[in-house]
């Protein structure tokens, strides 16, 4: 009986645990659209900085669309924000899952109700709640927005996520069972051969090769029959897309497979991953390259510090070892979520010729810093600290001085190379000369990128150092900023009859911190304003205003402090 009741506890558990971490609820959600699905863009996609965490649906061009909950649950987050996701809906589920709708154009029923009276209580229209679990039940099926365009969204479209409510993990929900059509399989446009180090050569160079691919129906080959020889320690490389049915958008591919002589060397899947992991994207692709000329191709080689969870199987991290004479027949297998394929087959000789190599330059190495631990450097007037885990494999660090740009209070210092990419961002820490308390509190650091465009970072002082945090490596300098935030208003002036407008609209600019903070009233009453980012407007609904006269007033701050302020009177 105690051995039977053991067993019983043991199947129970172990079903539990193989659906909290292998299973899969297909058909469990029903679509969030009432209309047929087309993907603009798909799970894992390689996007600036992070893969896709969810499904770009396409509203024909439109906004307004019915958004329906995927399934029973309640709603536990409301995020409302002008950057980003814009307007966005979270609902978890029973079932251990959370769905994720942004970019809405506004919300529905009780939410709208809800949202308005936590927005007013808090004078403020960004939010991020995490309301009660009783507060807002939610059946499948019940209309719970409208689709839109807000936050970072390039054009009409429902952002739609499934995340694993525990872990937050999004995982892929083209595994689930949607009515999306794809019998396309997946395009090869290259492959890149990398060295990768100071004794490694790829057709005598030692610069990463591309090598165009050609083919029909999934078989693909090199162009031309390019030949390829190597020597050392060498990476292998992708540049593959997928497309589905009825649309041209590029989508991300699901499975990776490289084999060297039929031994599978490396192999990822895109069935899930987590936030704080995605920007290792950027150790993924060839960073440089991406940057210089826009092309992500996939390594299929590992860096020592790169720890996605899409990697499945690997030897030796992906890197290969030519030897003189060596000859190896490598093969590719590339799948769609929906397991369409293709494949390029290509061989690769072990060869150079010394006398063929033309040695590329390099700049000085100041130091090199190990991936494992944190680090320093101190150099003049500038202070940087790199923390552990920051970067994706040991870094041979250089840094120069420039002249002070126009604006600038400091020589420009460029710290490393802006083609390095980074996990963690970095301290930058400048020391400036004497300035007033005036010039203190303006002052920022700017981040100057490789094409000499620069982005305020802010800064907090202590003594005469002010510090930022960076994502990047690049140029950086200080700024001081005393020019106040622009208001122009669009469609409102002194004594306007405004009672055949719907609403007051403003545009607004900063020369350099950028906009921090709004507030507008109408007759010293905090009035709700929404701030479109991407068109530079903020905006006021009327909503009950009473009729007779007004007096509509606007404060903008900037990053710094900088403050401007109208006073418009006006009728309705």
């Amino acid at each position: 009986m105690i051995k039977k009741l053991i067993f019983t506890l043991f199947i129970i558990v172990a079903s539990i645990n193989a659906f909290s971490q292998d299973s899969i609820p297909k058909n469990y959600f029903r679509s969030p659209l009432g209309i047929p699905l087309f993907l603009a863009g798909n799970f894992g996609e390689l996007r600036s900085n992070h893969f896709h965490s969810g499904l770009d649906m396409k509203t024909q061009g439109k906004e307004g669309f019915k958004i329906y909950a995927a399934a029973d649950g309640y709603i536990s987050r409301i995020k409302v924000s002008p950057w980003g996701y814009g307007k966005t809906i979270y609902i978890d589920h029973p079932n251990g899952y959370t769905t994720v709708y942004a970019h809405l154009q506004q919300y529905k029923g009780i939410i709208s109700k809800k949202i308005k009276q936590y927005q007013n209580e808090k004078e403020s229209w960004e939010i991020d709640w995490y309301p009660s679990d009783t507060l807002m039940k939610i059946k499948k099926g019940d209309v719970i927005a409208l689709s839109g365009n807000t936050g970072g969204s390039g054009g009409p479209h429902l952002h739609f996520e499934v995340r694993e409510t525990e872990s937050e993990f999004p995982i892929n929900p083209l595994l689930l069972g949607f009515d999306i059509k794809d019998n396309i399989k997946p395009t090869i446009k290259s492959i890149v051969i990398t060295p990768l180090n100071d004794t490694s050569y790829v057709n005598n160079k030692q610069t990463p090769q591309r090598f165009l691919a050609v083919g029909v129906n999934g078989i693909y080959k090199l162009k031309y029959g390019a030949a390829i020889t190597a020597y050392g320690e060498i990476g292998i490389g992708i540049e593959t897309i997928d497309k589905l049915n009825g649309v041209s958008n590029r989508n991300g591919i699901y499975s990776i497979e490289l084999s060297q002589n039929t031994e599978i060397i490396f192999k990822s899947e895109m069935k899930k991953f987590s936030f704080g992991e995605s920007r290792a994207l950027n150790s993924l692709i060839d960073y440089k390259m991406y940057l210089g000329k826009k092309i992500r191709f996939q390594r299929s080689f590992i860096e020592p510090n790169n720890h996605l969870q899409i990697y499945t199987q690997h030897k030796n991290n992906g890197v290969i070892h030519f030897a003189k004479n060596d000859k190896n027949a490598f093969k590719y297998i590339i799948k769609d979520t929906y397991r369409n394929t293709s494949t390029i087959s290509f061989p690769i000789i072990g060869e150079y010729n010394k006398s063929q190599i033309t040695p590329i330059s390099k700049p000085t190495i100041d130091t090199l810093f190990s991936y494992i631990d944190s680090n320093y450097f101190e150099n003049q007037n500038i202070m940087i600290g790199i923390p552990k885990d920051a970067l994706y494999k040991d870094l041979p660090f250089h840094f120069s001085i420039a002249d002070t740009l126009l604006g600038a209070i400091t020589p420009t210092y460029f710290v490393h190379s802006d083609y390095t990419p980074l996990h963690k961002a970095i301290s930058v820490s400048i020391k400036v000369g004497r300035l007033s308390e005036y010039e203190r509190s303006k002052a920022t650091i700017v981040h100057f990128d490789r094409r000499k465009r620069y982005y305020a970072k802010g800064g907090t002082w202590r003594n005469n150092y002010i510090t930022t945090k960076s994502k990047a490596f690049g140029g950086f300098a200080v700024m001081i900023d005393t020019i106040p935030p622009k208001i122009t208003p669009t469609n409102i002036f002194a004594n306007k009859n405004m009672s055949k407008n719907t609403s007051i609209t403003i545009k607004i600019a900063d020369n350099l911190s950028g906009i921090k903070s709004y507030r507008g009233t109408i007759d010293g009453k905090w009035i709700m304003m929404e701030y479109e980012a991407k068109k530079a407007k903020i905006f006021y609904t009327f909503d009950n205003l009473p009729k007779g006269k007004h007096n509509f007033e606007l404060t903008l701050t900037d990053g710094v402090g900088n403050t401007s302020n109208v006073s418009i009177p006006f009728v309705r």
